[in-house]
């Protein structure tokens, strides 16, 4: 840990933006957890169009998560990543190491951001439809899908972000031209 009386920090130290990102990943990934365990108390259902395995303890959907959560998460890592592209990327004079490791950070980053961030609100849109939402063909004739899909959306933005600040890392970790 690094010492607080320090008046330099390390270069591989995170922002408060990439730490901001991180955390509304971590809690979107959490959120998939929840589902699972809320198919098993329901009896292993983990769609509406599905019957139970056992006897559930509570009818399906148990605690359905609400699309505004999947949204606000979505928005959060979203301003995350953007100030994170849109902020400095550490001391220029750091080692190369260091920014080829905020470079490799940024391409995990971008992963993370597909898989929990894109995948996940489009699966969640699917489980929890919700009256008013969009017409899904692929789910049945009467197939809606709820409105976390928004969050999924919302995540082109942030892929961008996060390819320019890895563009931008990768670019610093590259040795000066002699003059």
């Amino acid at each position: 840990m690094l010492d607080p009386d320090r008046a330099e920090r390390s270069p591989f130290e995170r922002s408060p933006f990439e730490r901001l990102f991180t955390v509304a990943a971590s809690v979107s990934a959490a959120q998939l957890l929840w589902v699972l365990v809320m198919g098993l108390i329901a009896g292993g259902q983990l769609v509406a169009d599905q019957w139970p395995d056992w006897d559930p303890l509570v009818p399906w959907p148990v605690l359905a998560i609400p699309s505004w959560c999947t949204i606000a998460l979505g928005a959060l890592a979203c301003a995350g990543a953007v100030g994170a592209a849109a902020g400095r990327h550490g001391r220029t004079d750091a080692a190369p190491h260091a920014a080829r490791s905020r470079a490799g950070r940024a391409v995990q980053d971008i992963g993370i951001a597909l898989v929990v961030l894109v995948v996940l609100p489009l699966g969640l849109a699917r489980l929890y439809p919700e009256p008013g939402g969009v017409s899904a063909p692929f789910a049945g004739p009467d197939g809606v899908l709820g409105w976390h899909w928004i969050a999924a959306a919302l995540q082109a933005i942030t892929v961008a972000a996060l390819l320019l600040r890895a563009v931008r890392a990768a670019r610093s970790a590259r040795p000066l031209a002699p003059r």
